[in-house]
């Protein structure tokens, strides 16, 4: 399953490649490359009891390298070879880095393999009133999170000429950059809370909303887009890198993790297909990029109020567990 979630992106991107040149100066192409990453996500997880988040986080760090990377190189690209040529130069690259990872990369082998815990996707997992919430949480949250990864290059280009010759591009590098240390220092204290990691996804995710919110007032000074931008990164990343973490953390039998993370994921393929666009209509009808960021806002705070009520589900009914134990 390493391999063939990792070989779909770089598939995606050479059928991207095939789209053509920008026929027009100011049209905005959108493409969407297949979320592929679930089954490479359920894997660390198993391997960590203690410091899960935080190994999990580090493990995550590999996707921010790459948002502050491939930005920068498939810009040099497209002004060097051109668009489909720079798109299969990023594939190969992918290519490569993705190999490395199935080669590198090991299921546990004392976990148990029976074909009822080997399904890919185990949907009665959401029977679980707590694991259901997480689920839901997660999707909502997926539907604004990545809204200013893909429209702040082109709000920037719209209302602002603050960059002073910078081109925009670099703000999704700068973005990426805070996520760098957003994989790691919430990652590092969520491990010591009770259900840690959701706790940290519900405070990200509220987070993130309220960024969001105040997204579109950014274009009075340089050093305000670019600290939104670092801090929006943060917060975004230690969101989207705690989520086998916190899987993990809601799942009773690491046999089944897999398939639990199967299930979340495809929810979140869905929201992430129709997020994005979605916001796009809104801008482009009588919403603006107020209306964007509202609904980027909105989408964010409901995953973070589910996720937060996912985490209190959880507490009680682990203190309950404990009382328990406690008692025979």
């Amino acid at each position: 399953m390493t391999f063939f979630g990792g070989a779909l992106v770089p598939l995606g991107l050479l059928l991207t490649s095939l789209s053509g040149e920008f026929t027009r100066p100011h049209r905005p192409v959108y493409y969407q490359v297949v979320l592929s990453q679930g089954a490479l996500s359920a894997i660390v997880p198993t391997y960590f009891t203690q410091n899960r988040a935080l190994a999990v986080g580090i493990a995550n760090t590999g996707a921010s390298l790459g948002g502050i990377v491939y930005p920068i190189l498939t810009r040099r690209l497209l002004a060097s070879v051109g668009f489909s040529w720079a798109i299969r130069t990023t594939a190969l690259v992918v290519l490569l880095t993705t190999g490395v990872a199935g080669l590198l990369v090991r299921q546990r082998a004392d976990l148990t393999q029976s074909p009822e815990k080997r399904k890919l996707y185990r949907f009665n997992c959401v029977k679980d009133p707590t694991y259901a919430l997480f689920v839901a949480g997660i999707f909502f949250s997926f539907a604004g999170i990545y809204i200013p990864y893909f429209y702040i290059s082109a709000w920037v280009r719209d209302t602002t000429s603050l960059l002073h010759g910078m081109s925009a591009y670099y703000l999704i590098s700068i973005m990426n950059a805070g996520g760098l240390v957003g994989r790691i220092v919430p990652n590092f204290l969520a491990d010591k809370l009770i259900s840690g990691p959701v706790l940290v996804q519900a405070l990200a995710a509220i987070a993130c909303s309220a960024l969001a919110a105040g997204w579109t007032y950014m274009e009075r000074s340089f050093a305000s887009l670019v600290i939104w931008a670092v801090a929006y990164g943060f917060v975004s990343g230690s969101f989207i890198s705690l989520i086998p973490a916190s899987a993990a953390t809601l799942t009773r039998d690491m046999n089944t993790l897999g398939g639990n993370i199967g299930v979340l994921f495809a929810g979140n393929a869905v929201a992430s297909l129709i997020g994005n666009p979605v916001a796009g209509a809104i801008r482009q009808g009588s919403g603006g990029w107020r209306g964007l960021a509202s609904y980027c806002a909105a989408f964010t705070a409901v995953g973070g109020c589910l996720l937060a009520v996912c985490w209190t589900l959880d507490v009680r009914r682990k203190r309950d567990s404990a009382r328990a134990a406690e008692d025979k």
